[in-house]
């Protein structure tokens, strides 16, 4: 077992043919479990700007896309995925795909709606994460956020990823200090990741 950066890790996947968005409908299922209908509810992406963090292959931006949002930005530190998603989103002329972190993306007040799941896990300083989201952010802008509950290391076959969990109250004190006004928090149908939707 050897130890890989997340970076690194994410390479090795599409290197590996890993791709979300190209899936059987079993492997979908899966990872609906840290999303699903619960989390499309909150998001209302129609004719909205929207920033996806960790686009990966496109997995949710299609979706988004596809609900008519005016624009979206996908970000994500994976040169392989990025490409992986200007693949998978060719059909929509509406999006723009930069390869760089949240902690070093700001844009300010320009998206009316941010969202990201299970990227937070993999970052280590949440607080410059959210603060980029927030100014990133219009004013009445949200973000919604999946967050799950997870060990500090994550295994995938033959190699080991540092993450950075941390629990639901400090996300809510992180979310609160940086300013955002707390909408809703709510448990995904499968359990097995928490919502958090953030007002500006």
């Amino acid at each position: 077992m050897k130890i890989v950066s997340t970076l690194e890790h994410y390479e090795l996947l599409i290197d590996e043919g890993n791709d979300p968005v190209q899936d059987p409908p079993q492997l979908q299922a899966y990872m609906n479990r840290w999303d699903g209908p619960s989390f499309f509810n909150e998001l209302n992406p129609k004719k909205s700007m929207v920033l996806d963090i960790g686009i990966g292959t496109g997995r949710i931006a299609k979706t988004v896309l596809h609900a008519e949002c005016q624009f979206l930005v996908g970000i994500d530190i994976s040169p392989k995925t990025l490409e992986r998603a200007r693949t998978n989103l060719r059909t929509y002329p509406n999006l723009e795909l930069v390869n760089t972190d949240i902690n070093h993306f700001i844009r300010p007040n320009t998206f009316d709606l941010a969202y990201s799941v299970l990227t937070f896990l993999h970052i280590e300083d949440k607080e410059k994460a959210l603060s980029n989201i927030y100014i990133s952010l219009k004013n009445n802008g949200s973000f919604v956020l999946s967050v799950s509950k997870d060990n500090e290391w994550f295994e995938c076959d033959d190699r080991m990823i540092k993450l950075y969990p941390i629990g639901l109250d400090e996300y809510i004190r992180l979310f609160k200090s940086i300013g955002f006004q707390i909408e809703s928090i709510q448990e995904t149908e499968s359990k097995y990741a928490t919502i958090i939707k953030g007002k500006k």
